[in-house]
């Protein structure tokens, strides 16, 4: 199999990012881990993608700072020369499980920044290469809260929801350029933020819950991992502007 040339992958250090850098990895050149702090996960996130033969490039950035994000993405482009094929957008700050008239601004603002702006602050940069090179795929990992209007979610559903409009949005301008954008909506995962939600449900919420899905158990971060290599992939080369959820029929109604 021809690999690619670069991925770069936004909170790939742990969780789905981390799952999503091993995935996509014997399938490019270089994978680059993008993460905010934490330098022992990446360190090992970057031994598991070195592991499938792949070059590993570890980018320490705040991706809410406009700035560290676009330095992040010309470093990773940068790398080898060959631009940048994929990026995916992990990065996700915790909610804090509140309603929304408990919701403090500086809370609400740490997670859009991440999330939402974060997400813009990396696809912009990458975008003009991409357009430059007419090739790329996009791929956001968002979550089902988008839709589901689960209470004390809001902070994840307006951020989640907000990234599955830019997606859809980014397919419209760019596909003439050959370029796709998707995004995977993930339900309950065994990850940290996962583990967080399950944690504030309670188990009796939590047991409803899974007792509810078609599939009645919790994913597993290398499952939704898979279906972003999906979306990422040429195997996926007429699929554009779409939400595929990876959630077990969690939130199946729709």
């Amino acid at each position: 199999m021809e690999r690619a040339g670069t991925a770069l992958v936004t909170g790939g250090a742990r969780g789905i990012g981390r799952a999503v850098c091993v995935a996509i990895a014997p399938r490019h050149e270089r994978v680059a881990i993008v993460y905010r702090g934490n330098e022992a996960a990446a360190s090992e996130a970057a031994e598991l993608v070195r592991a499938q033969g792949t070059a590993p490039l570890l980018i320490k950035a705040d991706i809410a700072d406009p700035a560290a994000a676009a330095a992040a993405v010309e470093e990773a482009a940068a790398a080898g020369g060959a631009g940048l094929d994929v990026l995916v957008h992990c990065a996700g700050a915790a909610t804090t499980w509140k309603p929304v008239r408990d919701i403090a601004p500086a809370q609400w603002n740490d997670m859009i920044d991440v999330d939402l702006n974060g997400f813009f602050n990396v696809v912009s940069p990458a975008l003009r290469i991409m357009h430059a090179a007419k090739r790329g795929a996009i791929v956001a990992v968002t979550s089902i809260s988008a839709r589901s209007a689960s209470p004390r979610s809001a902070q994840s559903a307006a951020a989640k929801a907000g990234v599955e409009a830019m997606v859809r949005v980014i397919a419209r301008e760019e596909g003439r350029y050959g370029i796709r954008a998707n995004a995977v909506a993930a339900g309950l995962t065994n990850t940290d933020q996962g583990r967080d939600a399950m944690h504030h449900w309670g188990e009796e919420m939590t047991a409803r819950v899974l007792a509810q899905a078609a599939i009645p158990r919790i994913g597993t971060a290398e499952e939704v991992a898979q279906v972003v290599a999906f979306l990422a992939s040429p195997a996926a080369s007429y699929v554009t502007g779409r939400v595929l959820a990876a959630d077990g029929g969690q939130f199946i109604s729709a």
